[in-house]
């Protein structure tokens, strides 16, 4: 039976006060969920490393996919972000099934970049999807043009589709869904009312008929902030209910 996964930034308060990524998602020991997303940004940088062993550790014991969201660009004005090649590195070593990272523009880069990724990611065992930003990058129609011919070229990517980044480009969600639904392959959800981020059911996504469609391999992520621990289950049991 297919379940939900869940991003850190369902415990975004308890990160901003202070508390490690590890010590947050020990919170989901037990729950129905089949993965867990860290973030980048939430690491400190002398502890990222011990913090993600700790993770890797969580992960194994509790038979959970490991990913993790990248905080940069991929593609800047055409020019490939070499960082990437360290974080398929970092993932390598601590058993990363998944990383993600905004894509950004991808016009004009060079072929000899796109190869280079291209071999890196045919020597890495997970996938690495490119996400749609809320910003001039994510605009539908430019979005699509560059993922559809990115993936023509690199076939080893896949597409995060986030469900509540076009509310702050006045893209509608479901048109955007619609549009892009036969390249996703991983699938951020939130939903979102007045360009707020509320619990589901309670904003403007139509977000159920969304999950419904969507491939059944594709996994589901959770990625909002959830005040209390029952919030976080009662979210957990909207989405299981329909997958």
């Amino acid at each position: 039976m297919k379940k939900v996964s869940i991003n850190t930034a369902v415990f975004l308060n308890q990160l901003e006060n202070g508390r490690s990524q590890s010590e947050c998602l020990k919170q989901l020991i037990g729950k129905p969920i089949a993965a867990i997303e860290a973030r980048g940004e939430f690491f400190q940088e002398d502890r990222r490393d011990l913090e993600l062993a700790t993770i890797q550790r969580l992960c194994k014991e509790n038979d959970w996919q490991f990913y993790y969201s990248i905080p940069e660009v991929l593609f800047t004005e055409g020019q490939l972000n070499e960082n990437i090649f360290d974080y398929l590195t970092m993932a390598k070593e601590f058993q990363i099934q998944g990383l993600k990272i905004s894509l950004g523009d991808c016009q004009n880069t060079p072929a000899s970049r796109l190869a280079k990724l291209q071999k890196a990611l045919r020597a890495y065992s997970g996938v690495v999807t490119v996400e749609n930003q809320p910003n001039q990058d994510g605009q539908l129609e430019f979005f699509k043009d560059n993922l559809i011919k990115l993936l023509a070229l690199v076939p080893e990517l896949g597409y995060t589709f986030d469900s509540g980044n076009w509310y702050w480009i006045k893209e509608d969600p479901q048109r955007a869904f619609d549009s892009l639904k036969k390249w996703i392959t991983v699938f951020h959800l939130k939903d979102i009312a007045d360009l707020t981020t509320v619990r589901l059911g309670e904003g403007a996504t139509n977000w159920q008929s969304m999950v419904q469609a969507l491939n059944s391999e594709v996994p589901v992520f959770l990625e909002y902030g959830v005040t209390t621990d029952e919030e976080l289950d009662e979210e957990i049991q909207k989405v299981n209910l329909i997958l």
